[in-house]
């Protein structure tokens, strides 16, 4: 079966591109309702990635009828997985902080990019009162990451009358605040805790007296206007239709791009090293050269940085890791002519990196299997999580390879198309 877009009837399309913020809302009910039940449990961690995982995607669909924004929010997004992905295997103080600030920094982002079109509606429809709700929901989460990060910087920030102190409590406690519902189970103790407390509340009163006036001022006033965001909903126009290369920035050409996807790799493969990151990130440069220069281009970048490691870092014999680089290149160069990596349709964007990571997963297990080479440092303890978890050491192996591959992968051409996004609006810019 070839690949392509899914044939989708319009109809169809138009209703669930229409309705997209009912799948951020969905999401937000999933990690109130579903995490507190299993945040001791062995698959807690696991649980919290999935959830703010899916969270993440809804937003950012939510938010894709404006590709700049979407952009942003990847950008913020992969800084997010990377913390979280790095907090769930190498668990430190200072991943949790990480962690938590990125969180904080995301849906704050998300929701301020939601608020604007909350503010610019001409009429409240069923998608303002999604989106209401959204952001409601929105702040109480925001909130209790910054309360989380308190505790975590300041212990005893916060006095538990009863109960347990977990992050499922002061999430609790957040929506306790931002309600002004004022239980007492849990108790803002430090000057810096209660000032944000304070904050909170403010926000709690002013967003049901503000915006909830706004909508209803909205739907009186201008009942009859046409709203913007719905606006050509029928059928989104996506990044990857343009079938013309993109000039480069410089008279070098092909060969700058080349440099510039080689030395980006490199960075990015001795920062993941330098941080101790469980994941590589060393393709989206290669990636990138694929969608901004051609196949070619980025196949050559790939292998370049795969032979140059392997004699300046590596053993020799780890220069077969150009196969990979051709396979990311390949299936780079594919997805994109298909029209699958486009960040108005993030579903597509994510499909495209779970199957380019499986794939190279088959490919990495392949080559191990094949040929002995000294394994990554970062990936150990993605390894040990896993065999503890499964027990059964060849089915480990497998389910961790194919879990750091399609991880690193999404991720990767995620942040490639954000970058060729961005050098695109600068080349046409008059």
């Amino acid at each position: 079966m070839a690949l392509g877009a899914c044939h989708i009837p319009q109809d169809l399309r138009s209703a669930v591109y229409r309705n997209r913020d009912l799948f951020t809302l969905a999401s937000l009910i999933a990690i109130i309702l579903i995490y507190p039940y299993f945040e001791q449990s062995e698959v807690g961690d696991i649980l919290f990635v999935c959830l703010f995982s899916a969270l993440l995607l809804a937003a950012l669909y939510e938010v894709s009828d404006s590709p700049l924004q979407a952009a942003v929010g990847v950008l913020l997004a992969i800084p997010m997985l990377l913390a979280s992905w790095t907090d769930m295997f190498l668990h430190s103080r200072s991943t949790q902080v990480a962690e938590l600030i990125a969180i904080t920094i995301f849906l704050t982002y998300i929701l301020l990019a939601i608020l604007k079109r909350v503010l610019a509606a001409r009429e409240v429809t069923l998608t303002e009162i999604y989106r209401a709700v959204n952001l409601y929901i929105m702040i109480g989460i925001a909130f209790g990451m910054i309360y989380t990060l308190i505790e975590l910087l300041i212990p005893g920030s916060f006095q538990f009358t009863y109960g347990e102190k977990m992050f499922s409590s002061i999430f609790y406690f957040s929506f306790v605040a931002l309600s002004t519902a004022g239980f007492g189970d849990i108790i803002a103790v430090s000057p810096i805790a209660r000032s944000v407390v304070i904050i909170e509340m403010i926000f709690g009163v002013m967003y049901m007296a503000v915006l909830i006036g706004l909508l209803v001022n909205a739907h009186y006033t201008s009942r009859y206007a046409a709203r913007k965001d719905d606006a050509g909903i029928g059928e989104p126009v996506a990044q990857g239709t343009r079938s013309k290369k993109i000039p480069f920035l410089s008279s070098g050409g092909p060969l700058s791009l080349i440099a510039i996807a080689v030395m980006v790799n490199l960075v990015t493969s001795i920062a993941m090293v330098a941080f101790r990151m469980p994941i590589f990130m060393d393709t989206w440069g290669t990636s990138f050269a694929v969608m901004t220069g051609g196949f070619w281009v980025g196949a050559t970048a790939g292998v370049l940085y795969n032979l140059i490691m392997a004699v300046a870092v590596w053993t020799p014999s780890s220069a077969i890791w150009a196969a990979s680089s051709l396979l990311v290149a390949s299936l780079s160069w594919i997805f994109w002519r298909r029209k699958w990596i486009d960040l108005k349709r993030p579903h597509l964007l994510v499909a495209a990196g779970l199957a380019t990571g499986f794939f190279n997963a088959l490919l990495v297990i392949a080559v191990t299997f094949l040929i002995v080479l000294p394994p990554y440092e970062g990936t150990l303890a993605v390894d040990r999580f896993f065999s503890d978890v499964i027990g059964i050491p060849a089915i480990a192996t497998f389910v961790s390879t194919v879990v750091v591959e399609v991880t690193d992968k999404t991720l990767s051409l995620a942040l490639a198309a954000v970058v060729a996004l961005f050098l695109r609006e600068y080349m046409e810019k008059p």
